[in-house]
């Protein structure tokens, strides 16, 4: 099928791999994001997709749909010397309309969300349900600045033993945010711990003294800051600070580049880690009719 000067039709998998994470990597170097999370998508099992090319070949637009539990997912790329053209419409118009006929409960997604497609989003009755920024510290260019911690609290590195504190404070931090999942503290500790990414010696406990009155946590994976959290009564004495900070020297000691994390758009805490040195890198967001 043609549209003006592009042919449309589906991707091959393995043969369009490399055309796709091309795609991915020039959007990405615009609008920001992360390539690798995108182009994730697009070779998932079940996937649905769709490109579009120039007569020389080259993609220059592409989309997939894959399903969720419950519901159907769209994400979509447009190469950035081919905007304002009408691409975009015409892509997001073909994956809802596969989205739709996989589950009408569809979501479209972005990992790197710009103005231009908050508009094309809205123009189809779209509205944001969720945004989050990825941001991004480099340890390769720059050591984290010193941040001491209250007096009165030590830090404790995560072991077995510890994990039902760590829990007690993510409980304590998080219960009063909106979307908290309440899980029990057997599902949080395997869902944090059980990644073979998991780093315990970058994962932290503010502990009060004593044992008593833990005032906050920081777990770490491989490249990331899992979560950070502080219990209400310590916030706004620089605990975050300092449990982000030590984790941070803790990971360039032993040769991370750089560390990434994910902040919700309404969490107060960016901030804090802009005021430290991270910087954006993208903003991940989901739409829905």
């Amino acid at each position: 099928m043609r549209d003006g000067e592009l042919t449309w039709s589906p991707l091959d998998g393995e043969r369009d791999q490399e055309a796709v994470a091309a795609l991915a990597a020039r959007c990405h170097a615009t609008d920001g994001g992360m390539t690798e999370v995108t182009v994730s998508r697009f070779g998932a099992d079940g996937v649905i997709t769709t490109g579009a090319r120039t007569a020389a070949g080259e993609l220059v637009a592409a989309a997939a749909v894959r399903r969720l539990s419950p519901g159907a997912a769209v994400i979509g790329l447009v190469d950035p010397a081919h905007r304002g053209r009408g691409i975009g419409g015409v892509l997001l118009d073909r994956g809802l309309a596969v989205a739709t006929s996989v589950d009408p409960a569809v979501t479209v997604e972005t990992e790197a969300l710009t103005e231009a497609s908050e508009r094309l989003f809205a123009s189809r009755g779209l509205r944001q349900v969720f945004a989050e920024d990825v941001m991004r510290f480099d340890l390769a260019a720059a050591e984290p600045p010193a941040v001491p911690l209250p007096p009165g609290l030590t830090l404790r590195e995560w072991t077995p033993d510890l994990a039902a504190r760590f829990f007690a404070a993510y409980d304590a931090a998080f219960r009063d945010r909106p979307g908290f999942p309440g899980w029990p503290a057997e599902r949080w500790v395997a869902w944090t711990a059980g990644d073979e990414e998991f780093r315990p010696q970058w994962s932290l406990l503010a502990a009060g003294p004593d044992g008593a009155g833990d005032a906050g946590f920081i777990t770490c994976a491989e490249g990331w800051v899992i979560q950070v959290g502080v219990v209400p009564a310590w916030r706004g004495r620089g605990v975050g600070g300092a449990l982000v900070t030590e984790s941070l020297r803790r990971m360039r000691e032993e040769g991370a580049e750089q560390v990434l994390l994910d902040v919700n758009v309404d969490n107060p805490a960016a901030r804090l880690y802009t005021r430290l040195g991270f910087t954006k890198l993208g903003r991940r967001a989901k739409f829905q009719p």
